[in-house]
């Protein structure tokens, strides 16, 4: 998985308006690296609006994703880290569907689609790497944080 994760593909950013724009900002690198296209971001956004929140794994955590259809180049998961959460859902109340942590997912088929959130699900086991992750001051640190997690599992 490591090799799906680049620093190129982390972030960190300030806000986002709503969780459109949190989606449009997750998937920002995996676009700019030509990773995916504009359609796969529009689709994402779509999958939410006609499923509901059902990208928000965790509290504080979302896994942006939709069907390839042509419109990812190549397997990737980009990391966004919104310095203050966004809701995915309209209820001021309901705290398990803010979100501050996005692994926005690229896949080609739906078998990588699989394993890749497989492998998130590994990674994402335990709060301790969210609250790590929310509290990392930079993309390298948060890179860092993924990599020790990872290797820990494989020690597992």
């Amino acid at each position: 998985m490591s090799d799906l994760i680049k620093k190129e593909l982390i972030r960190i950013e300030d806000r986002a308006n709503d969780w459109k724009d949190a989606i449009r900002i997750a998937a920002k690198s995996l676009l700019d690296n030509d990773y995916i296209n504009e359609q796969y971001v529009e689709d994402m956004i779509k999958s939410v609006e006609d499923a509901g929140p059902y990208i928000v794994l965790a509290p504080n955590i979302a896994v942006p994703h939709a069907r390839p259809n042509g419109n990812v180049d190549k397997m990737a998961i980009s990391l966004t880290k919104l310095n203050e959460p966004v809701n995915f859902r309209n209820e001021e109340e309901d705290e398990d569907n803010w979100v501050r942590i996005l692994f926005c997912l690229a896949s080609v088929d739906s078998s990588s689609h699989i394993v890749a959130l497989q492998q998130l699900a590994v990674l994402l086991d335990s709060d301790e790497i969210t609250d790590e992750l929310i509290n990392a001051k930079s993309e390298d640190e948060m890179l860092d944080i993924i990599n020790e997690k990872l290797e820990e599992g494989n020690d597992d």
